[in-house]
């Protein structure tokens, strides 16, 4: 127990120092930095709850503290498309692959405005132009302690996950503490009309697991990168996160209830606080709800659900799950906006 502590606290204070020396000591406010489509929430599992996915773990989770991707006991598959405000389209696909010696995982999302008029310096059209934003990134996370007789299984320590033609691990295990670090390096690039720059960054994060499935997880995102249009250099806009996750069973596990609670912190804001929730019916559908207690236009209210598609399976297929999910998140008067993906497991 003494050395798992002492493991979180070092993996902890090295993120608050690298984040710390990656913020400006006077950060600027909001228009400061660039690549802010990395703040636009993609997959629509964690959208619906306001994103408060710090501390989850699911084929997602690398976009929010990569750690949790050590502790996913299987490999998975995760791609969205986002209906965006003003006719922005945004495409999100990830995915992660467990071994024995750890997880590794990619993403790779875009972010495209479509066409977009242009005027010359006479406010004379002169056409079209439009803009375009990419993201690839490749992570990787073990756990400790790990077990390698667990992989394709579901570990009983984590907040239950909702697939049901995975066995969960039999063996009995005393209670103890479970901690996950993880890391990824990043590609960030933009075009903005006949301009175009790029950039690298790095993401951190560890993820502790307690008894009672109470999960805490720490993260910092978009760390060193920045990228030059013209003759200007913008930092990426990079965020501290930190979050809780629990989960509540009924009897027989007919409705499983997941509460999940987020601080984050980027370099060109405030703090923002997001509290989601999710409502998991027999194993097969799902209802979220979230709220971020934003001062900006961002969007405050989300919801969605999902529906899992396993138990209609064969079971003898490759695929170990399937699942759909969609999310709306509330843009007030610049409307809303719909998410809608799908994840298979194996």
């Amino acid at each position: 127990m003494r050395t798992t502590h002492g493991l979180l606290t070092n993996a902890a204070a090295a993120l608050l120092a690298a984040w710390a020396g990656c913020v400006p000591a006077s950060a600027g406010g909001a228009g400061t930095t660039t690549a802010n489509f990395l703040k636009v929430p993609a997959a629509p599992l964690p959208a619906g709850m306001a994103e408060a996915y710090t501390a989850m773990v699911g084929p997602d989770s690398q976009i929010y503290n990569p750690a949790g991707l050590g502790l996913l006991g299987y490999s998975s598959f995760s791609g969205a498309h986002n209906q965006y405000i003003d006719g922005i389209t945004q495409e999100y696909l990830a995915a992660s692959w467990r071994s024995p010696y750890g997880t590794v995982g990619a993403v790779f999302s875009t972010l495209s405005s479509g066409d977009i008029e242009a005027y010359d310096v006479n406010d004379m059209r002169v056409g079209n132009t439009s803009t375009g934003h990419r993201m690839a990134s490749l992570a990787y996370a073990q756990s400790w302690p790990h077990f390698n007789q667990d992989i394709g299984k579901l570990d009983p320590m984590l907040i239950t996950p909702s697939w049901t033609r995975v066995q969960p691990v039999r063996d009995y295990r005393p209670k103890s503490y479970r901690v996950s670090v993880g890391a990824a390096v990043k590609q960030v690039s933009e075009k903005l009309g006949k301009d175009s720059a790029s950039a690298y960054a790095f993401d951190a994060g560890v993820l502790l697991v307690l008894p009672r499935h109470l999960q805490l997880g720490l993260a910092a995102l978009n760390l060193g990168g920045s990228e030059k249009f013209v003759s200007e250099s913008y930092d990426l806009p990079s965020s501290l996160r930190f979050g809780l996750a629990k989960d509540f069973h009924t009897i027989n596990d007919v409705m499983i209830f997941t509460l999940a609670s987020d601080v984050v912190k980027y370099s060109d804001s405030d703090y923002v606080s997001a509290t989601g929730m999710q409502v998991d019916i027999m194993r097969m559908f799902q209802f979220r709800l979230g709220y971020q207690s934003r001062k900006d236009s961002g969007s405050r209210l989300s919801g969605g659900f999902g529906m899992n598609f396993d138990r209609l399976s064969d079971s003898n297929s490759f695929l170990r799950g399937a699942r759909v999910d969609y999310a709306y998140l509330d843009y007030g008067s610049l409307g809303p906006t719909h998410r809608l993906g799908v994840q298979f497991i194996w």
